[in-house]
């Protein structure tokens, strides 16, 4: 297994192979989530995260194995206001293994490479948001070292 940054050729192989199927089952758990149902969610998907290729302060990893795609992360840098006495965060804010790969360790690898970006970056923290009723990824993220310190509130307006 190969974890990576994406590259910009892999952008359509990645939008249909992880993405989409990331997005589509994010959207079944939670409907605050789910996509668009008109032709152009692809075609905006793919100018997303072309230009996320662009920017410095996010990356995407993805996880190779035998040749295709079976997992990626994306990992952004935040800056902590200055009144605040932490520093910048790592967030990372997509992970998703295909499912005939999970319970692998892949999931840790992809996370730990997030991590090591965010500490090149010079980051003391990491931080990241799950759904809850996701109690498989926050499994994955507990036996990783996060712990939950926010709980986040929504509602329709």
């Amino acid at each position: 297994m190969d974890v990576r940054p994406l590259r910009p050729d892999e952008v359509p192989t990645f939008v249909d192979d992880l993405w989409l199927p990331f997005a589509t089952e994010m959207g079944n758990l939670d409907e605050h989530d789910a996509l668009a149902g008109d032709e152009y969610v692809r075609v905006n998907a793919l100018a997303y995260r072309q230009a996320q290729l662009a920017d410095k302060d996010v990356q995407t990893f993805v996880a190779e194995a035998d040749g295709s795609q079976t997992g990626y992360t994306t990992v952004s840098y935040s800056e902590s206001p200055p009144v605040f006495a932490r520093g910048a965060t790592a967030k990372v804010t997509e992970l998703y293994v295909e499912p005939d790969a999970r319970g692998s360790g892949l999931g840790t690898a992809l996370l730990e490479r997030a991590h090591e970006w965010g500490e090149r970056r010079g980051c003391e923290h990491a931080a990241l948001s799950v759904h809850a009723r996701n109690e498989t990824a926050q499994a994955c993220y507990e036996a990783a070292g996060y712990e939950t310190r926010y709980l986040k509130m929504d509602r329709q307006l």
